[in-house]
């Protein structure tokens, strides 16, 4: 590994060498979802909380992101999904450009087990090689979601084909799907192995201690930490979710105590209101 590239791991990994990141780069893939209005505004009410690092579109990066600079870490992300095509990340921006952004890693999006994800695989493969020579860490969402899949689509199978894609292509930390529990996971992990695994949030709805206890399962398995996005800025605390995060993948908290940092006070807000 180039000095560049591990200093840049460095930034992006916590003192406890896992990361806290956060994704805000949904409005390409999913609309303007409620928590992301106001693109300065999500950002401010993330940043509060003090993550580690933040994924953003470029644009978003290149007029936003300068003010949290050496307080947070840069995750550019270089290709988006849309509601009009599910099943491909298509390119948004390139290796020259996280670099003059500023960006401590690139992110690239595969979508496996689809007609088109050849094409994808073949753009990672390119945006590996130039990473690799830029010493820009590189990480990658990699989920299966593709319209070939049969079975059970966040199976260990297929979430392990979808994490040992991006290690055969020198992918240095890998995002994908919760697999249902520590023991499965822990799978995962292995099949992702010498890349680092970290959990994407998934589809929100579930009640903020299930998200805690999901983080706290993935620790024991062998995670390197999560990069979250909905179910984070979507709450109407979102510094204080982050906080409680924070405690879990940093500080080694249980998780009902990162879930009273959120719920009472949320609750003491409510009663000030009342």
């Amino acid at each position: 590994m180039s000095v560049g590239k591990s200093v840049r791991l460095k930034r992006l990994l916590g003192t406890s060498g896992r990361l806290l990141g956060i994704t805000l780069d949904h409005p390409i893939a999913r609309g303007v979802l409620p928590g992301l209005e106001n693109a300065s505004g999500a950002l401010a009410a993330v940043a509060a909380g003090g993550p580690d690092a933040v994924t953003l579109q470029k644009g978003t990066a290149a007029k936003l992101f300068e003010p949290y600079s050496g307080d947070l870490a840069l995750i550019l992300k270089s290709t988006s999904y849309s509601p009009y095509h599910r099943t491909i990340d298509s390119p948004t921006a390139t290796v020259d450009e996280a670099l003059r952004l500023g960006a401590d890693a690139i992110s690239v999006g595969v979508l496996v087990g689809g007609e088109r994800q050849a094409e994808q695989v073949e753009h990672l493969a390119a945006i590996s090689r130039e990473a690799d020579r830029a010493g820009l860490p590189l990480v990658a969402h990699i989920y299966p979601r593709g319209e070939l899949l049969e079975g059970e689509r966040l199976s260990v199978e297929n979430l392990s084909y979808a994490v040992r894609l991006g290690a055969e292509l020198g992918v240095d930390l890998i995002k994908t799907e919760w697999s249902g529990s520590a023991e499965t996971f822990a799978q995962v992990v292995e099949a992702g192995s010498p890349a680092l695994v970290a959990l994407a949030g998934g589809s929100p709805g579930k009640e903020i201690r299930d998200y805690f206890q999901m983080t706290a399962d993935m620790l024991t398995a062998g995670g390197q930490g999560v990069t979250y996005g909905r179910f984070v800025w979507g709450d109407e605390q979102p510094g204080r979710v982050v906080e409680a995060l924070r405690m879990l993948i940093h500080e080694g908290a249980s998780v009902d105590d990162a879930t009273a940092h959120v719920v009472e006070h949320r609750l003491d807000r409510e009663g000030s209101a009342a």
